[in-house]
């Protein structure tokens, strides 16, 4: 009689345990998603408040916004090489520690390039969680790629919202290195769950984290260049408006500091329904070549409307070319739905982004050096 219910007792406690391990998943991921974007957009909005204390003249801020893209380079030719060593979820702690780290560093910069390298840390660590992400929701998640997609995309849109909203006002009455000191602490605070996932043991049996696997020939691959040019076009929107969204619309618009940084976190708003709505229509449609189109032209609208009309509707502008980087979410589902395992995802996720990042890491000085050359943002909205 006894051993049925305790055949039952351990199926409970199998599923509690493993419910219980989904939960913590799901919280890590998360809460990786919202780090991704803190050492990009809320930096920006302050170059002037921190100006005050750490001279930032034209040259360094084109520096500083080109590190996003060229972090995110050398995080994904990091991750595969570390991942096979180390494993999946170790992996995941190193690059969170990297984003603590790199952001305390920021907050006792006493010069420009002391800023300049710990935003290259955190820019990396980033680099790795964009690269990590695609795989950690193939491994743990594969009946549910869409849905899980949808949501950790969506907290690395509000990641891009909230700080820029909050970092003007919070350096205004605190400090910078306050604010810096805040991104650090919610950093930190990411490692429990994984900490918890890796004490579970759920992993103790694959020490490779199941991304061993045969190398692809990517570089031949037609899929895997239409993904990485869709998410390079996304890229050169995204980090070149990370760059410079608050000057220019201080310059061109007219616009305060403060409104600066709300044109930066409308611009990260707009593209939030896209990321939760993207990942679930990609993963119920067979051809999404329109949807790459139709961001393609919502960002040459939103750019050449904010070049030919600034003052006619700039939040309207602003909401286009955010918008148009639906390119962003699109691609990232596109690495687990057009891939068959952990380690094909982890491959092509770090193909597809290293393309991308390198072309999106000429694009903050170059628009920085032709608004030095010619006093004006044409050339850069143009291009």
């Amino acid at each position: 009689m006894s051993r049925p219910q305790w055949t039952q007792m351990e199926k409970q406690t199998r599923n509690k345990a493993a419910l219980r391990d989904s939960v913590v998943a799901v919280i890590g991921v998360i809460l990786i998603a919202a780090n991704t974007r803190s050492s990009v957009s809320g930096l920006s909005p302050i170059y002037d408040i921190i100006n005050h204390d750490v001279p930032l003249g034209i040259d360094a801020r084109a520096v500083l916004g080109s590190l996003a893209p060229i972090g995110f380079v050398i995080g994904g030719l990091l991750t595969p090489r570390l991942t096979r060593r180390i494993g999946l979820e170790w992996n995941l702690v190193t690059l969170v520690a990297f984003i603590a780290i790199g952001h305390t560093v920021r907050a006792l910069a006493t010069d420009w390039t002391v800023l300049a390298l710990g935003s290259a840390i955190a820019l990396i660590g980033s680099g790795m969680g964009n690269v990590s992400l695609p795989p950690t929701i193939k491994k743990y998640f594969p009946q549910h790629i869409g849905s899980m997609s949808a949501a950790y995309i969506t907290f690395v849109s509000l990641g891009s919202v909230v700080p820029p909203l909050i970092a003007v006002p919070l350096s205004e009455s605190m400090s910078w290195q306050f604010t810096m000191a805040i991104w650090a602490t919610f950093a930190a605070v990411t490692l429990i769950p994984w900490f918890v996932e890796i004490r579970s043991g759920r992993n103790s049996g694959d020490p490779l984290g199941s991304v061993g696997g045969p190398k692809l020939a990517l570089a031949k691959s037609p899929t895997a260049w239409a993904i990485a040019v869709a998410f390079a076009v996304s890229s050169i929107a995204g980090y070149g408006m990370f760059a410079w969204l608050p000057d220019i619309a201080k310059d061109v618009v007219g616009m305060t500091e403060i409104e600066g940084g709300l044109m930066l976190s409308t611009f990260s708003i707009a593209g939030t329904p896209m990321a939760l709505a993207m990942p679930l229509i990609a993963a119920r449609i067979r051809h999404v070549g329109w949807l790459a189109a139709l961001g393609g032209l919502l960002i040459f609208a939103g750019f050449g409307a904010m070049l030919v009309a600034p003052t006619v509707a700039p939040y309207l502008w602003v909401v286009l070319f955010g918008v148009g980087p639906l390119l962003f979410p699109l691609s990232l589902v596109l690495i687990n739905l057009r891939t068959e395992s952990t380690s094909a995802s982890l491959q092509l996720s770090a193909f597809t982004q290293f393309f991308a990042y390198s072309v999106a890491a000429t694009v903050p000085p170059l628009m920085g050096i032709s608004r030095a050359i010619t006093g004006s943002w044409d050339i850069a909205l143009a291009g």
